[in-house]
């Protein structure tokens, strides 16, 4: 297994004279059509979503921070931070973050192509780029593409320092360091997802000769930035490890439990099958695409063992199947963004194997296996642009909507110190610099604390619905109807 991990011979289609582009030049061009179809599908202008006001509103200069609920983690405020907290522009942080994912992505992956040789890594950005969720998130502030990309990053340098001690008998300093930086993002993101990552290369490292105790320190000082940080943050925010696990727990809906229906249904939107979202049924042609992965993720790997080289590709896999493990048999709910480390890890045996699918044979049957497997890879990026293109024709116009309400609402005077609550509430109080509390569902019937508090300290306070009832305490507040379908109520102290 050892001589697997180090880079073997070009073959001859693979050798650098008989290559048009350089990989590296293909990684770039990818990463810069991944950022024009960002603004292509998805516009700058598109409203900002409840989560990332959340994660935007912790450093903003201009807003209060809302409520950080248990399993969240401070890596995505902390990656939006300097642009929230000079200015309160939606569209300024779309561009950042748009730049950002096309440099992540092309980073990401140029660390795999001191792995692996030829157009396999380029084609794999290529495939997880055209994702309809890599298209989707690219520019919206949520953790799961970044969390993605540094799982690819790590994983492929913890194979560089790998393959440095087994054809030098020393590892990479250089490499040990990018590991733990990665894996220190990774888990400043999602500290559960980093723990689930460093498991198959921590693994690794303790069971594979040569042994590399250097690898294995760099995987703990990775783990160690997050999980320091959440640790921390649980007992000055949340009361205690134990309090914010449970509340973790309790937000997550965790537990052993099979969603991998619900993950079928989710598969082409929406983005979220929980709280009674009527997810529809299974799309045959999205499942078609789901079970392609698995097939060609096995056609990679024996085209992997095949030339003598599997290691690397092994290791992409296995993390990859496990990082996606507990939201298919833990978490009892879907949201088709917590598979996207996922994909991006399986776009490497995939790539490797649509690569030997198009090789297959010999001529003239090697031309028809090139044809299909072209046509597959057009297909794949046509569906998924098809998906993106429709998402987010959905959630703009949504979100137009509650632009517009909060809008009329700044035209009316709601100004800070004010408290926002209701449907949409984290969002409309974002952009109005205002306290909050959202609601995912329906009022319940007693006011909630920050509600009560508002009107005891007579701050202005906006209730704001679209289809739900109000409750009845506020049954006497004046209505104010906004655009969009929406209602507003000002309580007395605020009227």
């Amino acid at each position: 297994m050892t001589g697997t991990l180090a880079q073997t011979p070009a073959s001859p289609a693979e050798s650098p004279r008989h290559r048009v582009v350089s990989p590296v030049v293909l990684l770039a061009l990818v990463s810069l059509f991944y950022g024009l179809a960002q603004l292509t599908v998805v516009s700058v202008h598109m409203g900002i979503g409840w989560d990332e006001s959340i994660y935007a509103s912790q450093y903003a200069a201009h807003t209060p921070p809302a409520d950080f609920s248990a399993p969240r983690a401070q890596g995505m405020p902390l990656l939006v931070a300097p642009v929230v907290a000079l200015t309160d522009s939606v569209v300024a942080l779309r561009a950042y973050l748009t730049v950002l994912s096309s440099l992540a992505l092309f980073g990401a992956f140029l660390v795999w192509t001191r792995v692996r040789r030829g157009y396999a890594v380029p084609l794999a950005a290529a495939l997880f780029a055209g994702c309809w969720l890599s298209l989707f998130y690219g520019n919206e502030a949520m953790p799961n593409l970044y969390v993605a990309l540094g799982t690819v990053a790590a994983t492929g340098f913890f194979l560089i320092d790998r393959s440095r001690a087994v054809t030098t008998g020393r590892g990479s300093r250089a490499a040990a360091a990018g590991l733990a930086g990665s894996l220190a993002a990774v888990s400043l993101m999602r500290p559960s997802d980093a723990l689930v990552v460093a498991v198959p290369m921590a693994a690794m490292a303790l069971l594979v000769r040569p042994r590399r105790i250097p690898s294995l320190a760099a995987i703990l000082i990775g783990l160690g930035v997050g999980w320091g940080e959440w640790l921390i943050e649980a007992e000055l925010r949340f009361g205690g490890v134990a309090a914010r696990m449970r509340g973790a727990e309790e937000a997550n809906l965790t537990g052993l439990t099979v969603s991998v229906l619900e993950h079928a249904r989710a598969l082409d939107g929406p983005s979220l099958c929980r709280w009674n979202v009527d997810c529809g049924d299974v799309s045959p042609v999205a499942l078609a695409w789901w079970l392609t992965i698995p097939l060609i993720t096995l056609v990679g790997l024996w085209a992997a063992w095949r030339d003598h080289r599997p290691g690397p590709v092994l290791l992409a896999t296995a993390t990859g199947l496990a990082i996606a493990a507990p939201y298919l048999f833990y978490v009892d709910y879907a949201a088709p963004r917590f598979l996207m480390p996922a994909y991006a890890l399986l776009s490497i045996p995939i790539a490797e194997g649509a690569i030997a699918l198009a090789r297959a044979g010999r001529p003239p049957l090697r031309h028809v296996a090139a044809a299909l497997a072209g046509v597959g890879l057009l297909a794949h990026f046509a569906l998924q642009g098809t998906y993106a293109y429709r998402m987010s024709a959905i959630t703009f116009e949504r979100r137009e909507r509650v632009d517009l309400a909060t809008e009329e609402l700044r035209r009316m005077g709601v100004r800070a110190p004010c408290v926002v609550y209701g449907q949409s509430g984290v969002q409309i109080g974002y952009m109005l610099g205002c306290r909050s509390q959202g609601l995912t569902r329906g009022f319940p019937a007693e006011q909630p604390p920050r509600v009560r508090q508002a009107l005891k300290d007579g701050v202005q306070l906006v209730m704001v619905y679209s289809g739900a009832r109000p409750p009845g305490y506020a049954a006497d507040w004046r209505m104010v109807k906004l655009p969009g379908g929406w209602r507003a109520r000002f309580a007395p102290s605020g009227g």
